[in-house]
């Protein structure tokens, strides 16, 4: 059980002041992803079972108290939506949206509930209405990534947990294949692509595994602007807390490069690297070498294993169990 701690509402201000000079106009997405898994901390902390919706008003109550954020009611509880409103709100009070308070709501709910919930602030304080009001509406983005079925056969790759795996080829097919003898194998699994996943699911059996698409295209829940650096690890870093011993691909490090720069991308795959090393997860990365310089390259390489001395090993080691 993770421990659990109330942040002072002075702290949250503060953080958000800093945000919002560090992230600019990502800092309320920040907040947002900040919340949630704050959120999902909470009922996790106390170990609650999923609870019924018609009694999720009476156990939200209770749970939120506990925030401090502002004193809240249940306005309404459906199928369809969850409406909830805020008098006091902490956030809004210091002229801000309720950003951290609007994931922080998601993350119970969701929770609670056993399935993702996204809420939209439809009034707020902050731009003079009386109370702040809370609309959610259940996703279908998965709360957690399921696992595949699992099939009896033996693995044909076998890489080491908490290692982060190069792969240099100007074809991510490498990449895709190792993913979906993990997932087969029961795995939970995420991928950020360039790649429509449509077109991913046709080609391979990703079945269990999360996709984020990497485009500017905002109607699609899947989607993730590739200059937003920030919410990607965001949304890595949860899914690894939440599924220890994973796997997780990143394929398109040229474009995300080609929309950002090389430099805030090292740092951005240093700290996935680290990342997988605490969880226990396993990293890999294709790249194409013609499309980044020989230095870029040669940076990279400093941070990973070569993939293909541990899958040579893998097919080596079952060959001896074989012969023998």
């Amino acid at each position: 059980m993770n421990p659990f701690f109330v942040l002072p509402a002075s702290a949250l201000i503060s953080l958000r002041e800093e945000l919002e000079l560090l992230a600019g106009d990502w800092a309320g997405e920040t907040l947002e992803r900040t919340g949630f898994r704050a959120g999902m901390s909470l009922v996790s902390s106390l170990d609650f079972t999923t609870t019924k919706l018609e009694d999720f008003a009476e156990v939200f109550s209770q749970l939120w108290s506990e925030a401090g954020l502002s004193s809240t009611k249940v306005e309404k509880v459906s199928e369809d939506e969850i409406v909830v409103s805020f008098k006091g709100s902490v956030e809004a009070t210091s002229k801000r949206r309720c950003d951290f308070t609007r994931g922080y709501l998601e993350g119970i709910a969701s929770g609670l509930l056993g399935r993702r919930y996204e809420a939209t602030e439809v009034m707020c304080a902050s731009q003079g209405s009386e109370r702040c009001v809370h609309r959610l509406l259940p996703s279908d983005v998965p709360l957690h990534t399921g696992r595949s079925t699992i099939v009896t056969s033996e693995k044909k790759y076998h890489l080491e947990p908490g290692c982060s795996y190069l792969i240099e080829s100007d074809d991510s097919r490498e990449s895709f294949q190792i993913m979906e003898d993990y997932l087969a194998h029961g795995t939970p699994g995420l991928c950020i692509t360039r790649e429509f996943p449509d077109k991913l699911r046709k080609a391979f059996n990703l079945e269990g595994s999360q996709l984020i698409w990497l485009s500017y295209e905002r109607d699609l829940d899947i989607s993730r602007e590739p200059t937003n650096i920030p919410l990607i690890y965001s949304e890595i870093k949860a899914f690894l807390e939440e599924n220890h011993g994973s796997i997780f691909l990143i394929s398109g490090l040229e474009y995300l490069v080609s929309q950002t720069n090389f430099v805030k991308i090292l740092k951005f795959v240093q700290l996935l690297t680290e990342a997988a090393a605490v969880h226990n997860a396993i990293f890999l990365l294709p790249m194409s070498p013609g499309a980044l310089a020989p230095r870029e390259v040669k940076l990279l390489e400093r941070e990973f294993q070569d993939i293909r001395h541990e899958c040579r090993y893998g097919v080596e080691e079952e060959e001896t169990k074989q012969e023998e």
